[in-house]
């Protein structure tokens, strides 16, 4: 099982590699700012955020990212 400080690390590493507030990635998301901020903690979250945040932050990061990248192994 994927532990909670990986999914929180890689997602707060990931966001601010792209130079994104948690704002910015909830919008390009179409998710609550709420939301990302409970991924970065490491409280569980669906895997239809985990694609929607990887789906933003691939455009960003101009690098194709797929969802179990953001929770790390």
């Amino acid at each position: 099982m994927i532990s909670k400080k990986l999914l929180k690390s890689r997602v707060k590493q990931l966001r601010l590699e792209a130079k994104l507030s948690q704002n910015h990635l909830a919008r390009l998301s179409d998710l609550d700012r709420a939301t990302i901020a409970k991924a970065e903690k490491g409280a569980v979250v669906s895997e239809l955020t985990l694609h929607k945040v990887a789906s933003a932050l691939s455009e960003q990061l101009g690098r194709t990212l797929e969802p179990d990248e953001l929770v790390g192994y």
